[in-house]
């Protein structure tokens, strides 16, 4: 079971990886610079038909990543993903922009959805992330994660869960995790675990192992430290029943 909760961790995290290749794009004002369409939809046909080699062309060699993923080992992610997943579907909407000096930044929010199959087990992506993107002379230079929530779903009747969490922290802030479940134990067997891992470009490559454990109460809850530190945090959350599987990764942001 641990090896397909560590295959479930790498799809998780390696969706935040393709925010920059958009979707149908939903203006949400009519002022929208050319420069800013034509290099999402640019980027937008490149991803559809996962074509790393025109990815490439418009993102940076320079390109950086709050996640501390550059030109290198962005493109390495991305080539693992679709490795995985052959029918991502994006969604994004640009809900601001601005120009400063050379660069054009606009804020998106993506939804993605997709499924992939591993020994004849059907698993169903969603995510939702909202990202800050940098572009100079038509190529992508910069990607900052503003907020992040991925889930993995498996089965007929995966178990129904809320995870509670902050979306902003400071270090060394005390807050509350909690993956509630939405209906009763009872004689189900449910196994789950939380996961805390400070957000690196080496998880995107090789994501952490998660142990299981029999939950006895109506959930996972957790009294969490934010260590200190000035890099986000991914927290995650797994549960296993019967009739399926649940996993949520959500990014708790570090202010200050």
């Amino acid at each position: 079971m641990v090896k397909t909760v560590k295959f479930l961790l790498l799809l998780i995290i390696s969706s935040s990886l393709t925010l920059n290749k958009l979707n149908t794009v939903q203006a949400q004002s009519n002022d929208i610079p050319r420069e800013i369409s034509e290099i999402v939809t640019k980027l937008d046909d490149a991803s559809n038909n996962q074509d790393v080699k025109l990815i490439e062309k418009y993102v940076s060699p320079n390109f950086v990543n709050e996640d501390g993923l550059n030109y290198q080992t962005f493109n390495q992610s991305l080539k693992q993903l679709w490795s995985k997943y052959q029918d991502l579907k994006y969604t994004t909407k640009i809900e601001s922009w601005r120009r400063e000096n050379n660069q054009l930044i606009a804020i998106t929010k993506t939804t993605i959805t997709g499924n992939y199959e591993v020994n004849e087990q059907k698993f169903e992506l969603t995510s939702e992330i909202k990202s800050e993107q940098f572009f100079v002379n038509n190529q992508l230079v910069k990607q900052n994660i503003i907020g992040e929530k991925n889930e993995i779903t498996s089965g007929d009747k995966p178990p129904m869960v809320t995870l509670n969490l902050p979306e902003k922290a400071r270090p060394g802030q005390v807050f509350d995790l909690d993956a509630i479940l939405q209906e009763p134990i009872g004689s189900d067997l449910i196994l789950g675990a939380a996961l805390e891992e400070q957000i690196d470009s080496a998880l995107h490559i090789k994501p952490s192992k998660i142990e299981l454990e029999a939950l006895t109460a109506g959930g996972i809850f957790k009294r969490v430290t934010l260590p200190s530190t000035k890099k986000d945090h991914w927290y995650s959350v797994i549960l296993i029943r019967d009739g399926g599987i649940r996993m949520i990764t959500q990014r708790v942001n570090v202010e200050g």
